[in-house]
C-alpha cells in the first residue's frame, strides 16, 4: 500500500499486474463495493504490457473491508463464474506485447510539476489522458515529492469517471527523457525545475494546492472539486490552443 494511505483504506487483494487488478475492481465494483487500485513501480511499469507482472493492491475502506472479502471467497469458490468481471478494457491494455514494441507513438509528450506531487499533478494527467488521449500523453512528478497521494485527489477523478493509478514520484525519475511540454502547478515546482527539463517549452499554470485548506471534511471535498473543475478548464483550453495553434495552415 502506498505510506500514508493505510488510515483510509485496506487492501485486500494483491493482484498480478494491471490486468487482474482491474477485474478484481470491477467485480467489487458491480456488487456495489467502491475500490482503489495502489500500484507501485513494478505493477505501473509492468502491469500494462505483459498483464502478469508487478504487485497491484485493491483496497476499500474499512467498512467495506468484511463484505468484499466475502464476495472474493464467493468469487474464487465459483459463484460468480459466469459473470463478467471487468468489460472495459482500454486500448492501451487491449494491445499485445508484440505490438506494444511496434507501435509508432505520435502524441506530444506533457510532464505535469508540483511540489509534493500529491494532488494537482495528479489531477492534471488523469484529465489530459482522458480527454485528450488522440493527441497527449501526460505524466506527473514532483520537485519534492509527498510519497503518498492524497485521497481527496483520488475520490474526486473517481467522482468524474476517470480511472487512474499511479504513485507520488520525484522528477528525476524522468531524467533523460524528453518532452514536448512540460507544466508547472505550483511556484515552488517552477523555480525548483531542473536544467535537463529547461530544454524545451515550459510553461506555468498556478492553481492552490487543496491539501493546504483547512475546513469540515464537506469543505475539503468541495475545495479539491473546484481545483480539479479548474484545472480541467485550464489545462485542455491551454493543450488544445497549442494544437490548433501548430497546425499548418489551410491551403
Amino acid at each position: 500500500m502506498t505510506p500514508g494511505r493505510n488510515m483510509e483504506y485496506v487492501t485486500i487483494y494483491k493482484a498480478h499486474g494491471k490486468l487482474d487488478a482491474e477485474s478484481i475492481k470491477g467485480f467489487l465494483e458491480a456488487q456495489g463495493i467502491p475500490a482503489f487500485l495502489d500500484v507501485n513501480a513494478l505493477g505501473q511499469i509492468y502491469g500494462l504490457t505483459v498483464g502478469d507482472l508487478g504487485q497491484v493492491g485493491v483496497m476499500v475502506s474499512p467498512e467495506n473491508e468484511a463484505r468484499a472479502r466475502e464476495l472474493l471467497e464467493a468469487m474464487e469458490s465459483g459463484e460468480f463464474e459466469d459473470e463478467v468481471l471487468w468489460d472495459e478494457t482500454p486500448a492501451l491494455l487491449s494491445l499485445t506485447e508484440e505490438d506494444s514494441d511496434n507501435r509508432e507513438d505520435h502524441r506530444r509528450r506533457v510532464l505535469f510539476l508540483c511540489r509534493a506531487n500529491s494532488a494537482r499533478s495528479q489531477m492534471a494527467q488523469a484529465i489530459v489522458n482522458h480527454y485528450l488521449p488522440n493527441e497527449w500523453i501526460a505524466f506527473n512528478a514532483g520537485s519534492a515529492p509527498s510519497g503518498i497521494i492524497h485521497p481527496l485527489a483520488l475520490q474526486v477523478i473517481d467522482e468524474f469517471g476517470i480511472g487512474y493509478q499511479g504513485h507520488s514520484k520525484p522528477v528525476s525519475e524522468f531524467e533523460g527523457q524528453d518532452f514536448d511540454m512540460v507544466i508547472t502547478l505550483c511556484d515552488s515546482a517552477r523555480e525548483a525545475c531542473p536544467v535537463w527539463l529547461k530544454k524545451g517549452p515550459i510553461a506555468h499554470l498556478g492553481f492552490a494546492d487543496p491539501a493546504l485548506f483547512e475546513g469540515t471534511d464537506e469543505q475539503k471535498l468541495r475545495v479539491f472539486q473546484d481545483t480539479f473543475e479548474a484545472i480541467r478548464a485550464t489545462v485542455i483550453t491551454y493543450l488544445e490552443d497549442l494544437e490548433e495553434f501548430s497546425q499548418p495552415p489551410a491551403p
